[in-house]
């Protein structure tokens, strides 16, 4: 069994696309996962055997830092997020987010434990931004840039040929015509406003407007104005440039996305660090202690306490086990690799199979399970996903549930879906805690009646797949009182008008 959750546990870490290692206090590598090999060339071999040195692939002002940096957390220092260059096995040269916790033995830092983060497209999107940034200023320093002169009434008196290639319009087309006929409506009011504040004041820098461009496309531009006085220091007229900035609102636009994404994938990651060093924690918890026992009074135990023993050891290995392969699971719906099978499945199957798993875990609590499932009600979906719901919703009202407590299961039928209720008379839920439930970011958790630690990842997990077969979960709960999470199920098509 052992071979068996190392296997998992590798061949999950391998599915990252991020690079996971481990390091000690002289950077010689512990651990590696395959994303190495994918992204520097190096095999684990080469790295796990110092065949190849980190200074061969680390550019040289940045392997000073990566030392400086290991040297602080050795200390206690706690630093991470920083950025590395590094070259692969290729030569080519790519920069890599690392973020990094203690390794700690005998309360001393031995080593770091590390992600690794593939940034190299995002910095030459930013070196490229920068690039077209300069580009820009060298061409309003240096070529003409679209120009228009208004009169007292904001009517244009003057433009030149780059604002008629920006803008479509010939010169005849719009002279003496009032330059807010040429923006978006919701903006001739704001540019009416603008342009009185502009004649008070003399000059206007960096106003943001969209202009309708002849053949019916709009531009964002960004406009500056100045006026000209005459000798008697009267109006005489104004000079305007404006340049288009449509592109680089689009970049923003784009660069806001990416970076909401990275935090996703961090709070995803920092999701599966926390299960395999808590939740693996519980079922081997068990294993350990209850094998310990055996071995120790094997010759004192009847046949019947035997029994029992195994059956408990047999019923953590399992939870264990499917423990790994939620995890599994969890990182190919990050990846889009996870298998969908929708098919005619018995609702109370599923229910009467996780509570005998659970079973032992409610005895210890004395906490009652009360199945009210009709035997004959189907649903359409995938057995997997659906059987990880259940697991979760019944394991987490355990969790919360004090000695004694009770736990109802209950389903109906509702157009055409199955309402399935999971209710407990636990410890309830705040209202303002119920919305971070099912958010991967919001990072909440909290410890059971008995201290039983959690992740929150559960949750997650129910809620992606209960999406992924086309039903919705929610959640009703009262400090004190307790919780009832309840998801729908779509009906089998024959099901729909029974």
């Amino acid at each position: 069994m052992e071979h068996n959750l190392n296997s998992h546990l590798t061949e999950f870490l391998d599915l990252l696309p991020e690079i996971i290692f481990e390091v000690d206090k002289d950077l010689n590598v512990l651990f590696v996962n395959q994303a190495c090999s994918k992204i520097l060339g190096y095999s684990k071999d080469e790295l796990l055997n110092n065949k190849i040195n980190l200074k061969k692939f680390v550019v040289p002002q940045d392997y000073t830092r990566i030392k400086e940096s290991l040297t602080k957390n050795i200390s206690g220092i706690h630093t991470s997020g920083n950025c590395y260059g590094v070259y692969t096995k290729t030569g080519e040269k790519i920069v890599l987010e690392i973020y990094n916790s203690h390794i700690v033995n005998d309360n001393k830092v031995t080593g770091l434990r590390c992600i690794a983060i593939n940034i190299t497209e995002k910095e030459n999107h930013h070196q490229q931004l920068s690039t077209q940034e300069k580009h820009y200023r060298e061409i309003f320093e240096y070529s003409p840039i679209p120009y228009q002169s208004l009169d007292v009434k904001g009517n244009i008196i003057d433009i030149n040929p780059a604002w008629e290639k920006t803008t479509g319009y010939k010169k005849a087309e719009v002279l003496n015509k009032n330059f807010a006929d040429f923006l978006s409506k919701e903006e001739k009011v704001s540019f009416h406003k603008n342009f009185t504040l502009f004649k008070q004041k003399g000059e206007i820098n960096n106003v943001r407007y969209k202009i309708n461009k002849k053949d019916g496309s709009i531009i964002h531009i960004n406009y500056s104005e100045k006026i000209e006085n005459d000798n008697n220091g009267n109006f005489n007229r104004t000079h305007c440039v404006f340049s288009e900035i449509t592109l680089q609102l689009k970049a923003e636009k784009t660069l806001i996305k990416s970076e909401q994404r990275l935090r996703e994938l961090n709070a995803t990651k920092d999701k599966f660090f926390s299960i395999i060093a808590h939740d693996l924690k519980n079922p081997f918890n068990d294993l350990m202690g209850f094998t310990q026992l055996l071995s120790m009074n094997i010759d004192k135990y009847d046949k019947s306490k035997i029994e029992n023993f195994i059956k408990i050891i047999h019923q953590s290995s399992k939870l264990a086990y499917n423990l790994l392969e939620n995890l599994l699971d969890w990182s190919r719906t990050q990846t889009g690799n996870l298998n969908f099978n929708p098919e005619k499945i018995r609702i109370n199957n599923l229910i009467t199979e996780n509570i005998d798993l659970l079973e032992s875990t409610a005895s210890n609590k004395n906490i009652k399970i009360y199945p009210e499932i009709d035997s004959d009600l189907l649903v359409y979906a995938d057995k997997n996903m659906i059987r990880t719901v259940i697991r979760n919703l019944i394991s987490n009202s355990i969790k919360y549930t004090n000695q004694g407590g009770f736990i109802k299961i209950s389903a109906n039928k509702k157009n055409k879906f199955c309402k399935i209720n999971v209710s407990d008379n636990g410890i309830g839920i705040s209202a303002k805690n119920i919305d971070k439930l099912f958010k991967i970011d919001e990072s909440y958790t909290t410890v059971g009646t008995e201290r039983e630690k959690g992740t929150g990842l559960g949750l997650i997990l129910c809620k992606e797949f209960i999406k992924k077969n086309k039903g919705e979960i929610t959640v009703k709960s009262e400090l004190g009182k307790g919780s009832t999470f309840t998801f729908t199920l779509p009906l089998p098509e024959p099901e729909f008008n029974s």
